[in-house]
């Protein structure tokens, strides 16, 4: 069923069609009279022939090429190729403009008379063209029309896309401008990644048979198939930890520092001397170190990302006096035993995690991560990526509790109603 607005724009195409079938007919009717006036005049200036005999016989030059180009047209949509009809009319037209244009001394009135028999001619081929190719179309035998792009937004920036476009929408009568676009982008990138999985699968295989068995198997394999695998199977959080790992600021920094922002010191009142006994200042430990008192740090997510990355990774060793260093190396360590690494990083992350975390723990993601990278000695960029893993693994199990604490409420909810 047509929606109004498309019924309205059909009525105005016939009455447009009809309003141009009849000003071509009126057009052809002068263009011809004046082409025959100056054929008769050429004629009995140039030749001598009476004026009644003039005007029939130029009428049939002028006439001969139409009445040929028609006939012609008929024995195409019989389906023939009618060359010899399409010449012969050529050839009458082409005399007839020649002749205009020699018979007259005054070169400016022969070029007005010849223009016009040309122009008679022209205009006639092409509204039999035009009326072919309706007919082919209707038949399904010419494509149907194709939007109209655009010529410096599509044709002049993205030709070739804009005739992938074009033939798309040709195939396929339902693609308008904009779809058949998109459709031509997505064949591209089809084509990019089809060529790339090809590749990829030929090397493999021909690492390991003979690359005769490498075609052939390229050949078999469906490559749509095997892009549609792996895009299911892809592990967006491993990629993103990878992506995140060299995005951290302490990569970034120039020689692993990171420059801190200016930050206005407080105003704070300086402290009164304090008098301390010489006694007392011998008895001071020797690692006594000052603390400066700075400002709050800022509360821009930078700030947070840093202050959580600082309490992901291990704190900085501080260095020691060899009296300190001695005590240490006394004491018994209680560090624990760092596990064999075995498989990948998200693996070993979330195993660990399922057999020394408890259920209802209650730690945060960077106290795990710190306790899964003390575990598998991790280092500093091991430690960024293996935070995502552990706050994958928290989100998972906090959702399977969930699930399960619902479970237990619709147990207890249907033996109420029985």
């Amino acid at each position: 069923m047509t929606t109004p607005g498309i019924g309205q724009h059909d009525a105005d195409l016939q009455k447009t069609v009809r309003r141009t079938s009849y000003m071509r007919q009126l057009f052809y009717v002068v263009v011809l009279l004046v082409a025959l006036a100056g054929q008769v005049t050429g004629a009995v200036q140039a030749l001598g022939i009476p004026l009644i005999w003039a005007i029939p016989a130029v009428a049939a030059l002028e006439l001969g090429g139409i009445v040929v180009l028609a006939n012609a047209d008929v024995r195409r949509r019989l389906g023939e190729r009618a060359i010899a009809s399409r010449f012969l009319s050529a050839l009458i037209a082409a005399f007839a403009v020649a002749f205009n244009w020699m018979a007259h001394d005054d070169k400016l009135l022969a070029g007005f008379f010849a223009g016009m028999s040309a122009l008679g001619y022209l205009v006639w081929l092409m509204h039999t063209e035009n009326q072919r190719r309706d007919r082919l179309r209707a038949k399904g035998d010419l494509p149907p029309t194709t939007p109209a792009y655009e010529v410096v937004g599509h044709w002049i920036r993205h030709p070739w896309m804009t005739l992938r476009a074009k033939n798309l929408a040709k195939a396929d009568t339902k693609l308008g401008l904009y779809t058949s676009l998109a459709a031509a982008r997505a064949e591209k990138r089809k084509e990019q990644r089809t060529a790339a999985i090809a590749k990829v699968l030929h090397r493999k295989i021909r690492a390991a048979v003979d690359p005769t068995t490498a075609d052939i198997a390229v050949a078999v394999y469906d490559l749509d198939e095997i892009a549609l695998r792996l895009a299911d199977g892809a592990d967006y959080d491993g990629l993103t930890a990878l992506i995140a790992a060299d995005l951290a600021p302490a990569r970034l920094a120039v020689n692993g520092v990171v420059e801190q922002p200016p930050v206005k010191e407080r105003e704070i009142a300086p402290p009164e001397p304090e008098i301390i006994d010489t006694e007392e200042q011998l008895a001071l430990p020797e690692a006594a170190t000052v603390i400066p008192v700075s400002a709050p740090p800022s509360a821009s997510p930078l700030g947070e990302l840093r202050t959580e990355i600082e309490g992901i990774l291990p704190p900085p060793r501080k260095p020691r006096s060899r009296s300190a260093i001695a005590e240490i190396a006394e004491e018994p360590t209680l560090s624990p035993t760092p596990v064999v690494r075995d498989g990948s990083l998200r693996n070993q992350v979330h195993q660990l995690l399922h057999e020394h975390i408890p259920a209802g723990d209650q730690r945060d993601v960077v106290q795990l991560t710190t306790f899964v990278g003390d575990l598998l000695d991790l280092d500093d960029v091991e430690r960024l990526t293996a935070s995502n893993y552990v706050r994958t693994w928290k989100r998972e199990v906090d959702a399977g509790r969930r699930a399960a604490v619902n479970g237990r409420h619709l147990e207890d909810v249907i033996p109420a109603k029985r």
